[in-house]
């Protein structure tokens, strides 16, 4: 059965984040149960875009420090990898302040500027190659260190999503781009899990976001680290805690249809703190991109009827013109009009890159006319600010 650690960490101070990550490892049976003295081990944090580690956008350096950290005592030999939505990850890295961290530590960056042809697990079901980052591809081991955060797109981004980060660059768009239809996307997602096949997973939840993330949504302090080997149980318990249930969160669902025990929430067993003492029944999760019923109609009708119910990013009055929306988007759907970004919805795909990417928060989703008609909500979880 799929096992979830919980362990209490109040703060980001060095001592307690440090004393929090070895109770995970000894709960876990120890680091070198999962990871041998020599061996190059990849630490996949996320880093979204580079700013500082107060805003909750990207996993805080002093976890990172702690399992570096802890990864040198065992005697491997780590570095840091990742692909940001935007910046290089040597900038990114900078304003974060994993950077300063690894230079302190002699750990080096990966920046991921290379691809890879991989064949996908046996058990994926879409997807048959993945270009993952060579860096990525060439070490013993992978540890994923997501941020527990809401996102537009697929309700919860936890351990399955931070592993977005594995396909280099540019890759990331062309798979939007090819798979439109969430339930396609969400497929590759899970594929890319049982591709990369991490050997730990610890999720960064002292502080959390709510809203509108994974980016411009409010923090609000859970008090939790969360680990284990199965990323989808991590995922299942990240709902929890979000107070929304698993079968609720697309990705887990489409997961638990495949069978994988990690999205059935009677499968998992969880040590260390109790679950019910970290729930947040008034969490602010997005509602569902694209609701069930648009997931069923044939491929032939998904483009329209994705526009008429599926929400629709609009750009405010706060846009400042830096065009980063206009670069990230991968249907090339944005232009610029004047001193402002202007989104051709005809064209638009629904991927979010725009609201997820914007460092402005200028881009909120709203729902169309015929979503408000069947019940759905005026627009996502807003943001409103970092407290």
């Amino acid at each position: 059965m799929p096992e979830v650690i919980l362990v209490h960490c109040t703060t980001y101070s060095r001592k307690e984040v440090e004393a929090a990550v070895r109770r995970v490892f000894s709960l876990a049976g120890g680091l070198d149960r999962y990871v041998r003295p020599g061996m190059r081990v990849l630490v996949k944090p996320n880093l979204l875009a580079g700013e500082a580690p107060e805003k909750g956008i990207t996993t805080h350096p002093q976890v990172v420090r702690a399992v570096l950290s802890e990864l040198l005592r065992v005697g491997a030999h780590p570095l840091v990898g990742d692909s940001p939505g935007i910046g290089s990850l040597r900038k990114v890295a900078e304003k974060t302040g994993v950077a300063g961290i690894c230079r302190e530590l002699g750990i080096p960056l990966a920046g991921f500027k290379e691809a890879i042809e991989v064949e996908a697990d046996l058990s994926a079901g879409t997807i048959k190659h993945f270009p993952l980052a060579r860096d990525l591809v060439e070490v013993d081991a992978v540890i994923n260190l997501p941020r527990m955060k809401t996102h537009g797109l697929t309700r919860i981004s936890g351990a399955v999503k931070n592993l977005y980060g594995c396909i280099e660059g540019l890759h990331k768009a062309e798979f939007h781009l090819r798979l439109q239809r969430l339930d396609a996307f969400l497929e590759m997602l899970i594929d890319l899990a049982l591709t990369v096949k991490p050997v730990f997973h610890l999720v960064d939840a002292v502080t959390a976001m709510e809203g509108a993330g994974p980016r411009h949504g409010r923090l609000r302090p859970v008090n939790l680290l969360m680990a284990g080997v199965d990323p989808f149980a991590l995922d299942t318990v990240t709902a929890r805690v979000m107070g929304v249930k698993p079968h609720d969160i697309p990705l887990l669902a489409l997961a638990a249809k495949r069978g994988l025990k990690g999205a059935m929430p009677e499968e998992i067993t969880v040590a260390g703190e109790e679950l019910e003492n970290f729930i947040i029944p008034d969490y602010e999760v997005p509602e569902d991109a694209a609701p069930l019923a648009i997931r069923k109609f044939p491929d032939w009708a998904v483009s329209f009827v994705r526009k008429q119910v599926t929400f629709r990013p609009v750009i405010g009055d706060n846009c400042r013109g830096c065009g980063i929306c206009i670069r990230s988007c991968p249907a090339g759907s944005i232009h610029r009009h004047g001193k402002r970004a202007v989104i051709d919805l005809s064209t638009c795909i629904r991927c979010y890159c725009c609201q997820e990417f914007c460092p402005y928060n200028a881009v909120e989703l709203k729902a169309p006319f015929l979503r408000k008609l069947l019940g759905g909500k005026g627009n996502t979880a807003k943001s409103g600010g970092h407290k």
